[in-house]
């Protein structure tokens, strides 16, 4: 079909682009990619088309691989409100505090720890790290915009560079929606390839042990310096109290649910693949975790009557309908790269990059045009969804290695849920560090950016050398 449509082939990504760009919304830019997609099928006629993406749509929704992760997806919002609830990330910073640091550098060393530790989801790994230091940073004079950039950095770069979580969930459904075998595999080997991911917390542990100050961040340092930190956003941040403050806030109804969900998950992989975790199937793995992790949670509640159990239920389905959206989000962007797999969009442009592009210089190409989109959009997932679908068949068309590439596109697509002013982990970090969403991001960029560049570099040296 590739050799039919040709340059149309491209159209549903460029308008999902286009309108992204525009509108930062990123929803109707997918639902019009594929409406458009399927007009393009279709011939024209705008009925064919509209029914057409209502199917696709609920075939990959029902695809059983993506079925287990869009319902993952939803149920992580009903255990982390089950945490949030019975005071769990309350009881984790009590845990921390209790054992104080002094000096920068112990500080500095327990930020970057508790961020490589919670890899289970961003939001709340930015959230715990932000609520236990701050007060810390705010004793030792470090501005809100230092920790605001750790904590940011440190959380989407190691989430992004784990298997087991969300993120590597949805990295598998991509890849198995692009036909590839085994995608675990592909997803492992691309780790050590993910300059910008690798980049970042490097430069993070360059900061953290000199000091480097570089663009804002040292009106930033020098405000701080002279005087007591302003809560520019404390009233935003502290939201509505919970209801449930009557609950003692323990940090074991936030370790136990981990540990479970992380101990099931490698449990899955290695008893559905046969003895071999990396044959495992890692949509039914992270599926049954997240159930067993609610499980465990359950139980120690009702245990320690913290909760009836229909109180819990309801709690449970409150967390659910709040990831309803990131359901949504997640079936359209599957639907996307399936559509984009059936137009050939991607063996398209690989034709296209082998008659103007070097190959060598393929995989710099595809990391920095997913870092402007996903600036643009704020999203990375969003990116991911456009990108994988482009780079997985230029790869192969091209003969570059699968790992090096499908990395180039993630490495982008973190590149601007790092550091764009609308993306959804700026604005929960600005509420975790109690700083201005757009302080914090301009404290932010001078560093992503250095980290982008260091990327481009060894995305170049990886290509001339594959």
């Amino acid at each position: 079909m590739s050799h039919e449509l040709g340059i149309l082939s491209l159209l549903p990504p460029l308008a999902a682009i286009a309108l992204a760009f525009w509108k930062k919304q990123l929803v109707p830019s997918l639902i019009l990619g594929i409406f458009l997609g399927q007009l393009v099928i279709a011939h024209g006629n705008p009925l064919a088309g509209f029914v057409a993406a209502i199917e696709l749509a609920l075939r990959v929704t029902r695809a059983p691989g993506n079925l287990e992760i869009i319902v993952f997806s939803l149920l992580i919002g009903g255990l982390l409100a089950l945490i949030r609830e019975s005071r769990g990330f309350e009881g984790f910073i009590a845990w921390a505090e209790r054992r104080r640091l002094s000096g920068r550098g112990p500080v500095f060393g327990m930020t970057f720890l508790i961020g490589v530790s919670i890899i289970i989801e961003n939001y709340s790994n930015i959230l715990v790290n932000g609520s236990t230091m701050r007060p810390l940073y705010d004793r030792l004079g470090i501005s809100r915009e230092r920790l605001g950039y750790f904590i940011h950095t440190i959380s989407i770069n190691t989430v992004a560079l784990v298997i087991f979580n969300g993120w590597g969930a949805f990295y598998m459904s991509l890849l198995q929606t692009q036909g590839v075998e085994q995608p675990l595999k592909i997803i492992g080997a691309s780790i050590p390839m993910n300059f910008y991911c690798l980049a970042s917390l490097a430069l993070v542990a360059v900061v953290m042990a000199t000091g480097l100050t570089i663009g804002p961040m040292k009106a930033a340092e020098r405000r701080t310096a002279a005087g007591p930190a302003v809560d520019r956003a404390e009233a935003r941040a502290d939201g509505p109290a919970s209801n449930t403050a009557a609950a003692p806030p323990r940090a074991l109804t936030l370790v136990l649910p981990i540990v479970v969900l992380l101990g099931t998950v490698v449990l899955s992989l290695y008893v559905t693949g046969h003895g071999q975790i990396s044959r495992g199937s890692g949509s039914a793995s992270i599926l049954y975790g997240v159930i067993a992790a609610i499980l465990a949670l359950a139980a120690l509640l009702l245990s320690k009557r913290t909760f009836s159990p229909q109180a819990m239920l309801d709690i449970l389905f409150r967390g659910v309908a709040e990831l309803l959206p990131v359901g949504l989000l997640l079936v359209l962007a599957l639907s996307l790269g399936d559509l984009c797999k059936t137009l050939g969009t991607g063996a398209f442009l690989a034709g296209l990059a082998r008659e103007h592009l070097p190959t060598a210089i393929l995989p710099a190409v595809i990391f920095a045009l997913s870092c402007i989109i996903s600036f643009a959009t704020g999203t990375s997932y969003g990116t991911f969804a456009i990108m994988v679908p482009i780079g997985v068949p230029m790869a192969l068309s091209a003969g570059l290695p699968l790992p090096l590439m499908f990395a180039a596109c993630v490495s982008g697509g973190v590149f601007g849920d790092n550091c764009s002013p609308i993306s959804d982990t700026s604005i929960v970090t600005g509420m975790a560090a109690r700083i201005d969403v757009v302080a914090h991001t301009r404290t932010q960029i001078p560093y992503a950016l250095i980290a982008a560049s260091i990327a481009v570099g060894l995305f170049l040296v990886a290509g001339l050398t594959a």
